[in-house]
């Protein structure tokens, strides 16, 4: 029989967790919002194939390069860093304005458990809205003129599918460890996102100081049209901006993690 005063060995209290989390995650009115602007694209995809079949527009925008838009502006600049924003700020601070996280600290788990099986349902919400909006904007996009030449394009949407899934890695691991610092964490990251991350768009070396800069030069399908190219600032090396991208999440994760451990929490209020 089982100690119950000891804690469940790392994984198992994660799973734990995550079960825990994970139902609440997805219907709350967070995710419902977040959904329906990760979405967003899929109805607009339509609208251009709908204006494509009745000849409207004869010098529209080729159906990748507008995927490619989508997928760097829309989504990697824009709406999942505002998921993760918000998802992953409110981890540990929704626990803490619930009066739960007594319950979860009394219970025989330890605190980077509580923090990882969080994180791992924060990341399946996410990335259980994120790829099918991916792949459904893709097809829709990519065949307004028919099927010819899109198993051709297939590569690049697995690879758009990776680093979607780097996007919310990356910026859910930074503001989880901005949740735990922070009372207020929102404001900070917001100013984070629409501030900082600008830098991602200037010459020179300052690029390499943002998140935005690194997750975009792994997408390699770049429209070539003047003034659309620009969108997507300057290519830094694919080997080099994967390794970056994973080295944050870690040291943002682990950093996460001991200041969550080592913090004291008011829970009688």
């Amino acid at each position: 029989m089982r100690d119950m005063t000891r804690p469940l060995p790392f994984l198992s209290g994660t799973r734990a967790v995550f079960d825990l989390s994970l139902e609440g995650m997805l219907l709350s009115r967070r995710s419902i919002l977040m959904g329906l602007l990760v979405g967003l694209p899929v109805v607009l995809a339509v609208v251009y194939r709908v204006l494509l079949a009745a000849d409207v527009p004869n010098r529209a925008v080729p159906p990748m390069d507008l995927y490619a838009i989508v997928v760097a502006v829309y989504w990697i600049r824009n709406v999942l860093p505002l998921m993760a924003l918000f998802h992953a700020t409110s981890l540990i601070a929704d626990e803490v304005e619930g009066k739960t996280l007594t319950y979860l600290l009394t219970r025989p788990l330890t605190r980077p458990s509580i923090l990882a099986g969080k994180f791992a349902a924060y990341l399946a919400t996410s990335l259980g809205v994120a790829l099918p909006a991916a792949v459904l904007t893709f097809f829709i996009l990519m065949t307004a003129r028919g099927w010819s030449g899109v198993g051709a394009s297939v590569p690049d949407l697995f690879r758009d599918l990776g680093v979607v899934a780097l996007t919310l890695l990356v910026y859910g691991a930074l503001f989880t460890l901005l949740g735990v610092l922070l009372r207020r964490p929102v404001i900070p990251g917001l100013l984070f996102l629409f501030g900082w991350e600008l830098m991602a768009n200037l010459p020179g070396y300052l690029p390499r100081f943002t998140l935005t800069a690194w997750l975009r030069s792994l997408i390699h399908h770049r429209p070539a049209q003047e003034g659309i190219a620009d969108l997507f600032g300057q290519v830094l090396p694919t080997g080099q901006s994967l390794i970056v991208i994973v080295v944050s999440s870690v040291v943002f994760l682990a950093a996460a993690a001991w200041v969550f451990s080592q913090k004291e929490y008011v829970l009688d209020q």
